[in-house]
């Protein structure tokens, strides 16, 4: 039989655990809002010092995630040797997600340096980008706020109070891409090679949207499957 010793052992090594997930998906909502905030920064002009300040951001966002992902790691050896058992596939997920905003962040910066390269969006269509980011960091945020590790673990994300979850807010940004990317294609006044550059611009920040939908389509199979790092947590309690 377990001495209380060893017991509370494990409840602090699961609260600590607990606590540092739960900043780690702070970190990945802090990387959505700088993300939104480069965009805007992208579609105005004389935007490049801006858009490398981002850029340095989510840089250090991303190292901060990566050495809480081994904290978490380091900790999860020490959960199992107590009898516990951790796993942290979701962070794995959510990683690459914040490095693909990384990735398009510094796209931004770069191309703002050498005149975007032609991705130079119209002004008619400024509007559409930024709605269109609005809703992809919205899925984003939804997918954060909603697989926040519970007592019962790892959650299946949920709907707000509204009805808006993570595959509602998918869902309209890919109406939203589709219907920029028609547009852009069709416009006549821009050089072909222009469309194109624009349309894997919307195409990219779209992207992001997906991958979160996949995140919490990943996490609703664990869910499901009675897996996952939360659940580990909270039966070592």
């Amino acid at each position: 039989m377990e001495t209380q010793v060893r017991v509370a052992e494990r409840s602090a090594v699961s609260t600590s655990i607990a606590i540092t997930l739960d900043g780690y998906l702070d970190g990945v909502a802090d990387a959505s809002m700088i993300f939104r905030s480069a965009v805007d920064a992208y579609l105005r002009e004389g935007s490049e010092r801006a858009c490398w300040q981002l850029a340095r951001r989510i840089a250090d966002i991303v190292r901060t995630l990566d050495d809480m992902q081994q904290t978490l790691e380091m900790r999860h050896a020490a959960q199992a040797a107590r009898g516990g058992v951790v796993g942290f596939e979701p962070l794995t997920d959510l990683s690459r997600l914040v490095k693909d905003m990384k990735r398009q962040i510094t796209g931004f910066a770069i191309e703002c340096g050498f005149t975007r390269c032609g991705r130079r969006v119209p002004a008619p269509l400024v509007a559409d980008v930024q709605e269109l980011t609005d809703e992809v960091c919205a899925a984003i945020d939804a997918l954060v706020e909603a697989s926040r590790p519970g007592p019962q673990g790892w959650q299946q994300p949920a709907a707000d109070a509204d009805g808006r979850g993570v595959g509602w807010h998918e869902a309209r940004a890919d109406r939203l891409s589709t219907a920029l990317v028609r547009r852009i294609l069709a416009d006549e006044a821009l050089e072909v090679k222009a469309r194109l550059l624009l349309a894997q611009f919307v195409e990219e920040i779209d992207r992001l949207a997906d991958q979160a939908e996949g995140v919490a389509g990943a996490l609703q199979t664990r869910s499901m499957g009675g897996s996952g790092g939360g659940a580990a947590v909270a039966q070592a309690h």
